[in-house]
């Protein structure tokens, strides 16, 4: 596994849904053709929640997790020591949570239950 690869799910996982996109790009932007997908992916997922959770845009978040679950599809079960099938059925609830949702701004609750990235043993 990549070492950014690593500090960024850290920083996705504490929160830190900014920094994470900003390593993921750079290891993207190295990426082979094969490997584009799945950081785009992580990089929607970062970026849609960075918008939920700092910008209060909904939407904005709604169409980014949306697209990166077209674009982590086919890395499931497991990509890269990641448990992408998980990592899927979390932002998909997630999303499913956020449709239905008339609250524009997230509550505590929402923040503590945000999905994570978990390596597979």
């Amino acid at each position: 596994m990549h070492s950014k690869l690593q500090e960024a799910v850290f920083l996705f996982n504490q929160r830190e849904y900014f920094r994470s996109h900003e390593l993921l790009e750079e290891i993207w932007h190295k990426a082979s053709a094969e490997e584009r997908n799945f950081y785009e992916g992580l990089i929607r997922f970062a970026t849609g929640l960075h918008l939920r959770f700092n910008r209060r845009n909904p939407q904005g978040a709604i169409n980014l997790l949306t697209q990166g679950l077209i674009r982590l599809e086919d890395y499931r079960p497991t990509h890269q020591e990641i448990d992408v099938a998980r990592l899927y059925a979390d932002i998909d609830t997630h999303l499913e949570e956020l449709k239905a949702s008339k609250n524009t701004q997230a509550g505590f609750f929402e923040r503590r239950r945000a999905p994570r990235i978990h390596f597979v043993s």
